[in-house]
């Protein structure tokens, strides 16, 4: 049950460094899968990824 637990945490965190991943080159695809094997790796990864340079807001005006 723990494991499950562990398991849980480790893709939640995964998914939190993949987010952080969609503004910038290495996209939240990369950065999810290198937070899986290693968050810490992965936050690495992408902080020292550059942001990409056409990011626009999701919010749309009606």
């Amino acid at each position: 049950m723990e494991s499950i637990i562990l398991l849980v945490i480790a893709v939640g965190l995964a998914f939190g460094v993949g987010c952080l991943g969609r503004t910038r080159k290495i996209g939240f695809g990369l950065a999810f899968a290198i937070s899986l094997f290693n968050v810490i790796v992965g936050l690495i990864a992408v902080l020292c990824s550059k942001k990409t340079e056409n990011v626009e807001p999701k919010n749309k005006e009606d």
